[in-house]
C-alpha cells in the first residue's frame, strides 16, 4: 500500500510541477505553440515530458522526470531550478546529442505508407478469408513500385509462399492502422469510434490511391500537424484505459476495442514522428 501511494504521490507532484514547466516555457518561448505534458498518468514515468512546437515548426520534448526530484527536494528553490533546467534544454547541443526532437512524417511519406500496408492487409485476407482485391496483386506491386515502401517485415511476409496463422491475423489488423492515415490524408471527416472495425475498403480515398499510387502520391495533403497530433494524445488515453483495465483484470472500456486501438494508435504516433521506421514505433502505456 505505501508503494502505491508513493506512486500516487509522484503522479501527483509531476502533474503540478508539468503546469509549472508549461507555464515557464510560455513565458521564456512566446511563439511555442501547442505546450502540453505527456506521460503524466500513464506509462513509464521517467519518459514524463512537457512537449511544444517551436517557431521553426519543430517539436522539442523537455524531460521532467528527474527535475521533480531536483525539485522536490529543494522547494524553496522550485521556480529557480525549473528555470535553469529549461534554460539548460534549450542550450544548443552537439549534433550528435541531439536525438531528442522529432518530426512528423510528410504527406508523401504517409501516402506511400498507406499503400504499403493496403499491399501486405490484402494479401493476408486473400489467404486468410480468400478474399481477393480487384486490384491488388503482384502485376500492381511491381508496375506502380510499391514494393519499395515496404517495411522490412512486410517485404518477408510478402515473399513469404505461405505466411503462418498468426502472421495473417497480425497483417490483417492492420487495416485498421490505415483508417488513421485515411483520415490525415483527409478521406474522411473523423474516426469511427473505437469499437468499430473499419471497412476500409469502402473509402473513395483508398480506392483512388490504388487506382493511381503515384498520383495519389504527388497530390497528398495532409491535416494540420496540430489536428493529428490532438488524435494522437485521445489514442494515447485510449490506450492507456484498455491496458489499465487489463493489468488490474477489470471490464474492457465499452466503447473500446484493444485490437482497434493499439492498430490507429500506432499508425498515428508513426505519423507524428514516433519510431525509425514503421517497424520500430515505440507505444508505451
Amino acid at each position: 500500500m505505501a508503494s502505491q501511494n508513493e506512486r500516487h504521490a509522484i503522479k501527483q507532484g509531476m502533474r503540478a510541477l508539468s503546469k509549472e514547466c508549461m507555464a515557464a516555457v510560455q513565458h521564456s518561448l512566446p511563439h511555442a505553440q501547442r505546450i502540453h505534458a505527456r506521460a503524466l498518468w500513464y506509462g513509464d514515468q521517467t519518459k514524463a515530458a512537457v512537449v511544444w512546437t517551436d517557431e521553426h515548426g519543430q517539436q522539442r520534448r523537455w524531460g521532467i522526470y528527474l527535475l521533480f526530484f531536483r525539485c522536490r527536494d529543494a522547494k524553496g528553490e522550485r521556480a529557480a531550478i525549473i528555470a535553469q533546467s529549461l534554460a539548460q534544454f534549450l542550450a544548443p547541443a552537439a549534433p550528435e546529442d541531439n536525438h531528442g526532437d522529432i518530426a512528423c512524417r510528410s504527406a508523401a511519406e504517409v501516402a506511400q505508407r498507406l499503400l504499403a500496408l493496403a499491399a501486405v492487409v490484402s494479401r493476408a485476407q486473400r489467404l486468410a478469408q480468400g478474399v481477393q482485391h480487384p486490384v491488388i496483386d503482384q502485376a500492381w506491386l511491381q508496375s506502380h513500385g510499391i514494393a519499395g515502401f515496404f517495411s522490412a517485415s512486410e517485404a518477408a511476409f510478402w515473399q513469404d509462399p505461405q505466411p503462418g496463422r498468426q502472421a495473417l491475423v497480425n497483417v490483417s489488423w492492420r487495416a485498421e492502422a490505415m483508417l488513421p492515415m485515411v483520415w490525415a490524408l483527409g478521406g474522411m471527416p473523423a474516426l469511427p469510434p473505437s469499437d468499430e472495425r473499419a471497412s476500409i475498403w469502402a473509402w473513395p480515398l483508398l480506392q483512388q490511391a490504388v487506382q493511381s499510387p503515384a498520383q495519389f502520391i504527388v497530390q497528398a495533403c495532409l491535416r494540420d500537424e496540430e489536428a493529428i497530433a490532438d488524435e494522437e494524445e485521445r489514442l494515447v488515453d485510449e490506450h492507456w484505459q484498455v491496458t489499465d483495465a487489463r493489468l488490474h483484470r477489470r471490464p474492457m472500456p465499452a466503447h473500446l476495442d484493444g485490437g482497434i486501438v493499439l492498430e490507429r494508435r500506432y499508425a498515428l504516433s508513426w505519423m507524428i514522428g514516433y519510431g525509425q521506421d514503421w517497424d520500430c514505433v515505440p507505444i508505451d502505456t
